[in-house]
């Protein structure tokens, strides 16, 4: 049976920084390439389309579609893409009347059966991990089988709408198929680097899961809060792929914590020299879960770039949004990291729970004394759905108030769609604007972004993305 796995456009999303975003934000679609590599293993016939990075447009993607022939179309969607995600699977419809349409994803796994109560242009959707239902839908569907008892759906038959089960998490992720990378269309996937303009490079995941319960986010809702873990045999033999095969020489880890376990983490950078694979390698990470002689010995296996969230530098908010960290713990992260020679990053939320003009304030002067902290994302709060911050607003605790529940407006680079306190959205987007400004416009960030980081060709190019993002934001122009 073919399969045709989308990912659709969403830089949309990215509103008035649109141009900046397709310069750092432009990533490989890895949970399809997982679900690809589930379709090949149980026989099937797989092709993964993404609009957005391949320039595919609907009329394009119509085209590809009737040229395949597939069986079933699977859409995957976090919240701010899914309505991209209905208006596509509607035209596929349309054009494929017989054609079998499902969706997955974020969205699909929070929202449940609403998606399909909502959106009947899908037949089905899976919540949740998706690899093992992707095998056994098309196995019932290639049988002539309803799609009845198998976990992680939820579909239409007869006119009703019907849940299965959920099914158990793979506690060992050996287990699953290896991401079928080959499916993508990997030159195009490329990120500036330290000392590099752009540099073509591939995605690992070497664990699901987090434990921590930061109000905004919602991966608990897909992988869990308990870690699990591929063996770093698997992930060296991964990493070996992109790097001999599809001839990246960059790494990006895309776990939740890269530094949860200080001991496997240690065990990785051993690994890694051991390869001797020869590739640099960044990843995000806890600031309380990091010191000097890690950042070390990761150094020393070829990470160049470290992210920490920092998210608010107000210590009352931290401890609101249960960030688990102080101040004094993230200042010290970015300092140990500076000294052993790593790039930093960081990001930064306005508008949580509780927020007022004040903590915002203290927020933006935080992020811009970090003078060891080179770049920034900040972002104004989304209330997700499967958020802790959703019921906030929902239930206007900390002086939240929800705007909108139209999930198109879910953005965290646009209007924003809460209020909180004495802060409007209208004061909430003019103080990112303020923020980037503050933070970048300092000598250091300007000679190091523009002059030193990546030559001076992508230094321009980069900062001025966002400069004119940002004057355009503060002019109430809209993309």
């Amino acid at each position: 049976m073919k399969i045709l796995l989308v990912a659709p456009p969403w830089m949309d999303i990215y509103g008035n920084y649109r141009e900046a975003a397709k310069l750092g934000c432009v990533s490989p679609p890895l949970g399809l390439a997982y679900l690809g590599g589930a379709i090949l293993e149980s026989g099937g016939e797989c092709r993964i389309v993404d609009m957005e990075t391949e320039s595919v447009s609907p009329e394009d993607l119509l085209e590809i579609i009737r040229a395949e022939n597939p069986r079933i179309v699977g859409i995957t969607a976090t919240t701010p893409v899914f309505e991209n995600a209905r208006r596509i699977a509607a035209m596929i419809k349309d054009r494929f009347p017989d054609l079998t349409v499902g969706i997955g994803g974020a969205h699909s796994t929070v929202v449940r059966r609403a998606v399909l109560e909502q959106s009947p242009m899908f037949d089905f959707q899976v919540c949740g991990e998706g690899e093992r239902a992707i095998q056994e839908i098309s196995a019932a569907l290639e049988q002539g089988r309803s799609l009845a008892g198998v976990a992680n759906v939820i579909y239409r038959e007869n006119g009703e709408i019907i849940e299965n089960p959920s099914r158990p998490l793979v506690e060992n992720l050996d287990e699953l198929p290896v991401p079928a990378r080959r499916l993508l269309r990997n030159d195009l996937y490329r990120h500036s680097l330290p000392g590099k303009e752009s540099a073509v490079y591939g995605t690992v995941f070497t664990s699901r899961g987090c434990p921590f319960q930061c109000v905004f986010c919602s991966q608990h809702t897909m992988f869990g809060r308990k870690i699990r873990l591929h063996s770093l045999e698997r992930v060296i033999s991964e990493i070996r792929t992109i790097v001999e095969e599809i001839g990246a020489g960059h790494i990006i880890i895309m776990d939740e914590t890269l530094t949860l376990n200080r001991k496997r983490t240690l065990d990785f950078c051993a690994a890694v020299e051991a390869s001797g694979l020869k590739f640099t390698w960044e990843g995000w990470t806890h600031a309380s879960t990091i010191d000097e002689e890690l950042l070390a010995a990761m150094k020393k296996a070829g990470l160049i770039r470290l992210s920490f969230g920092i998210e608010s530098g107000d210590p009352e908010i931290l401890k609101k949004i249960k960030k688990s960290v102080t101040l004094e713990q993230i200042k010290a992260a970015y300092k140990a990291a500076a000294k052993v020679g790593i790039e930093t990053r960081g990001s930064a939320m306005l508008g949580h729970p509780y927020e007022t003009r004040k903590t915002a304030w203290r927020t933006l002067k935080f992020i811009r004394g970090i003078k060891e902290c080179l770049q920034i994302y900040l972002n104004v709060a989304c209330p997700y759905p499967g958020t802790e911050l959703y019921e906030c607003a929902v239930k206007g605790e900390g002086g939240m108030r929800l705007l909108t529940t139209d999930y198109t407006q879910y953005k965290r680079y646009g209007d924003p769609v809460i209020e909180v306190n004495d802060l409007s959205s209208r004061d909430l987007k003019r103080l990112q604007t303020i923020g980037l400004f503050y933070f970048y416009l300092t000598p250091r960030r300007v000679w190091y972004n523009v002059f030193k980081r990546a030559g001076l060709r992508a230094g321009i190019k980069n900062v001025l993305a966002v400069l004119i993002g940002a004057f355009n934001a503060l002019s109430g122009k809209r993309k």
